[in-house]
């Protein structure tokens, strides 16, 4: 009952900020003392082709949107209990069944040739990243260019065979659930290159698998952050599930799991999302990404002045000729002012968004560790196609602080999509 009275007061005090908050900008003080570096840099181009995810909100990008852009509820899992033996909310992905867990335990015991114990969180993040892989693996063999003609010819009486196109190589970049230990990494790239074999993609390309280790999203960033990996194709996977008697008990040894005693806290969740970038030739879907940026906001209480540095840094001098953010995707959760700072910075950067259908909260819908980066992104990508022309990212980290950026549309693409569910409803 708490919660829906938390997000009530959320919206009145934020609603009385906006009515203030152009009378007032003559009389800020100075702030320049803690004014970010400065951050006018060429934005990156992301030649994001495809996303693909399962999350508690939907099974597809499109899907999940939607659901984010709607009231979340709570819910208590129907088995999951805590020490004392009462229901513990939680986000599971409905359709993660007992079958497809059973097949992942299976397909690693039969690559380990042994039969090996494999922690519930694993089975169901790899149960849930395995058909993002597969769904991300069929865009990748419909944008692969035709081969083309082979040419033939004799030299020194031997004959030679050559492609005018030789396709790009291939790198694909996993971050598994945070409790994967280095040695299964063998045994899921098996397993992943197993798929690339059956959809007849090995032949012709080189492949390349990388495994990050889980660090909370920060190596995710810095790689967004210099994309530009040269001629190759690229495949970024993240799954994570805190859907297990582990990372449960972990979660309440650090007193944040929501309980019906502290509905300020954290749902647990889980999910997996992927994305396709194709090489830098193929800029026809290229989106610009500005930052991400970190921003430093440790010693500043005040969550309108967090705002206000994170405003600054994404748009220094706020300049006219970008387009204002129509969409603001955060990790806000229930804890205490999570949602505020997300809407704070969404109106600082545009004070005309509607914080209520505006800002996406994503970990109100299930905690989703370090898959959340990912996740964004694809619900980004997602909301460009939609017909948002910018979309603004806010991604919390308490111990590694808060990282903000914003992805904007290709004029082509932009000329390609359908008005937003959000546009439509207001030109109503």
């Amino acid at each position: 009952m708490l919660a829906p009275l938390v997000v009530l007061v959320s919206v009145w005090s934020l609603m009385r900020w906006r009515r203030n908050r152009r009378a007032a900008a003559n009389d800020l003080p100075n702030t320049s003392a803690q004014a970010p570096e400065m951050t006018d840099v060429e934005p990156a181009r992301l030649n994001l082709l495809a996303a693909a995810l399962r999350l508690p909100a939907g099974e597809t990008p499109g899907e999940a949107l939607q659901g984010l852009m709607k009231p979340q509820t709570p819910k208590l899992h129907d088995t999951l209990c805590d020490a004392r033996g009462l229901p513990l909310f939680a986000a599971p992905v409905p359709p993660l069944t007992a079958t497809a867990l059973d097949a992942v335990t299976l397909e690693l015991n039969r690559l380990a040739g042994m039969t090996m114990p494999v922690e519930e969180s694993i089975r169901r993040g790899l149960a849930l990243l395995l058909p993002v892989f597969d769904e991300l693996l069929m865009e990748l063999a419909a944008a692969l260019p035709d081969e083309g003609p082979t040419d033939e010819r004799v030299i020194a009486g031997l004959r030679h065979r050559s492609s005018p196109t030789r396709p790009a190589p291939v790198m694909v970049r996993v971050m598994l659930p945070a409790s994967a230990s280095p040695s299964l990494f063998p045994l899921c790239e098996k397993m992943m290159r197993g798929r690339v074999e059956d959809l007849g993609l090995a032949t012709g390309l080189s492949w390349h698998f990388q495994f990050d280790d889980a660090n909370g999203g920060t190596a995710f960033w810095s790689r967004l952050a210099r994309s530009d990996e040269g001629e190759q194709w690229q495949l970024w996977l993240a799954a994570a599930s805190l859907i297990s008697p582990e990372r449960l008990q972990s979660l309440q040894r650090q007193g944040i799991l929501m309980s019906s005693r502290t509905p300020e806290g954290v749902i647990p969740g889980e999910g997996a999302a992927g994305v396709l970038l194709g090489p830098t030739e193929k800029d026809a879907e290229a989106v610009s990404c500005r930052g991400p940026y970190e921003v430093t906001t440790r010693e500043m209480d005040n969550p309108q002045a967090r705002a206000r540095k994170m405003a600054k840094t994404l748009r220094p001098g706020q300049a006219t000729d970008q387009p204002l953010p129509d969409l603001l995707i955060s990790n806000a959760d229930y804890r205490s002012g999570s949602f505020e700072e997300a809407a704070l910075l969404a109106l600082s950067l545009n004070p005309d968004l509607d914080a209520s259908r505006q800002v996406l909260a994503l970990g109100r819908a299930g905690a989703l560790d370090n898959a959340t980066p990912m996740a964004m992104v694809a619900l980004a990508w997602q909301a460009l196609r939609d017909g948002h022309e910018t979309v603004a990212i806010l991604f919390v980290d308490e111990q590694q602080g808060r990282r903000v950026a914003e992805f904007t549309a290709s004029p082509l693409q932009q000329n390609q999509t359908q008005p937003s569910p959000t546009a439509a409803a207001e030109s109503e």
